[in-house]
This record gives structure tokens, C-alpha cells and sequence, in this order.
């Protein structure tokens, strides 16, 4: 009877090996990605983590289900990377394909992980596209879904990198017209730049706080809250400086630094935070997903 038992159980998690095969490295998933995106249809979905490491790369952890709806077919992910004028590069899946087809059968799932992906001739991942069907072109296409995850942070940092050394002018916007840049000049102005960016609404650093308080909810233009111990390079910081609420905003860097516009008689820098002399009111990480399809 002990073999039989011992035998039934080790023909289990063999099965389970089959039709659920997590690799170790992507099993737990990313304890911070820059964020997240599902897309499913019926019978198939995917669930994928995006960590944004700069303008051209990117870490994906993805996940696939077979969830049933459809019997008999399998659920395939395309993934691919995009730029401004949306010319596309396929991600690449380890068998070697764009695309990957899940066989393993209703309620089984399969996960992967890519680190620091940098696709071809892209040099600023301006967004993600992900398509999830259920059934293969063998089997017949039951559904199709398509979503993307927009990669403003990174960018929105990069280009406000690319403004340092501009003089610190209240109410600049750096234009022939209007010279110079102030803490959410700088903000506005470099997120505003990125194609396809539906642009700030708001001009001071206390409207883009009340703004991004208001704005939580997942769209091609949103903030999410982010803890202190979650601060990603890219994040904005607001401050408390008057009796006003908030009166400053900055770019995290990293390792105790800020980027920023910090008061008159500077230039847009990096600097130490605590040569701020305000107070922390809160962070957000300006994301965006849209649905294609």
C-alpha cells in the first residue's frame, strides 16, 4: 500500500511539472515593478509586470492562463516593444518565438521572466503592446484582446536629465517666450514632450499633487501612490515648503538625491534631498494603460 501511495503521488507532481511549470527565477513575481497590465479574453489571460530600467529597457516578468472558457484551444501572448511613431520589436519568448502558445489545458498557467530587455532599434520604449487570443490559427481564434502599458516615468525623467543646467525662473516653461524653468515647469515640460503624452492639466506643484490625490484610478494618464521604501528612479516627490499644502515638486534619483528646479539663483540639478529644507507630502509614479482592442 506505502508504494502504491508513494507512486500515485510522485505520477502527481509530475503531472504538475507538465502543466504548470514556474521557473524559479520568475515564481514570485518583481517585488516593485514600475507596474502592472492583465489582458484576457475568454478563455485565455496575461498578467505581466513592468519594470521600466530607462528609456530603452525594460524587465518583464509575464504570466499566462489557460482559464478555461473556451475548451480545446490554447491561449497565445504576444508581447512587443514600441516607439514614438509606434514602429514595433517583437519580444522574443525563450523557444526562440514572438509569441508564445500555452498547451498545458484549463486552470494550468506558465510564467517568464526577461531582465533588462532592450529591444532593437528603440531608443526610447515609448510603450508596450500586448496581445492575448485564445486559439492558435490551427485551432481557430475565438477572441483577442489588445493593451498597452505607456512607459511615461522613465522618459518623463530622461527628457528632464536633459534640462539641467536651465536657470530656476518662476513660471518658466524654457521657450524663447518664457525662459527659464521653476520645480513644475520642469515636471510639465518634460512629460509634455513625450509623444503621445496627453499632457499635464495642472501648472503649479500643488495642483499636480491634487491632481495625481484624484487620479489613482488605472487610464492612459494616471499616478500611483508609492511608499517611500518603493521609490523608483523617475518618481515625483512632493513637498510641503509654506502654509500651502504642497509648495515643490522633484524628480527621485536615487541614493538620496532629487533632480529638480530647487529656487531662484539655481539651475534645474541633482542634489542632496535634505538641501531641500521641506517636507515630504507625498510620492507618485506617473503611469498609463490604454485598451486597443
Amino acid at each position: 500500500m506505502r508504494s502504491r501511495i508513494i507512486a500515485s503521488f510522485v505520477a502527481l507532481a509530475a503531472a504538475a511539472s507538465v502543466f504548470v511549470n514556474v521557473p524559479a527565477a520568475s515564481a514570485d513575481g518583481l517585488s516593485n515593478p514600475s507596474g502592472t497590465l492583465t489582458v484576457e479574453c475568454a478563455g485565455a489571460k496575461a498578467f505581466l509586470q513592468v519594470d521600466w530600467k530607462a528609456g530603452d529597457r525594460v524587465t518583464i516578468r509575464w504570466r499566462v492562463d489557460d482559464t478555461g472558457t473556451a475548451g480545446g484551444v490554447s491561449p497565445v501572448l504576444r508581447i512587443s516593444a514600441h516607439d514614438f511613431d509606434h514602429q514595433g520589436s517583437a519580444f522574443i519568448f525563450p523557444a526562440g518565438d514572438a509569441y508564445y502558445i500555452h498547451n498545458g489545458g484549463n486552470g494550468t498557467h506558465e510564467v517568464g521572466l526577461k531582465s533588462d530587455w532592450n529591444p532593437t532599434a528603440i531608443g526610447n520604449i515609448n510603450h508596450l503592446r500586448v496581445q492575448v487570443q485564445n486559439g492558435t490559427a490551427a485551432q481557430g481564434v475565438h477572441c483577442t484582446q489588445v493593451r498597452e502599458i505607456w512607459n511615461w516615468s522613465m522618459i518623463g525623467h530622461k527628457n528632464a536629465m536633459g534640462k539641467r543646467g536651465v536657470p530656476y525662473v518662476l513660471g518658466g516653461e524654457d521657450t524663447a517666450a518664457n525662459p527659464g524653468l521653476d520645480c513644475s515647469g520642469l515636471v510639465k515640460v518634460s512629460y509634455d514632450a513625450i509623444a503621445h503624452f496627453p499632457g499635464w492639466p495642472v501648472r503649479r506643484a500643488v495642483d499636480m499633487w491634487r491632481w495625481a490625490e484624484s487620479h489613482q484610478t488605472p487610464s492612459k494618464f494616471y499616478a500611483k501612490s508609492v511608499a517611500w521604501s518603493d521609490l523608483k528612479v523617475g518618481d515625483l516627490i512632493f513637498y510641503k515648503t509654506t502654509a500651502e499644502a504642497v509648495g515643490h515638486v522633484a524628480f527621485w534619483e536615487g541614493d538620496g538625491n532629487v533632480l529638480d528646479a530647487l529656487e531662484p539663483g539655481t539651475e534645474v540639478a541633482v542634489h542632496p534631498e535634505g538641501s531641500l529644507r521641506n517636507v515630504r507630502v507625498a510620492a507618485f509614479r506617473i503611469l498609463g494603460v490604454t485598451t486597443v482592442s
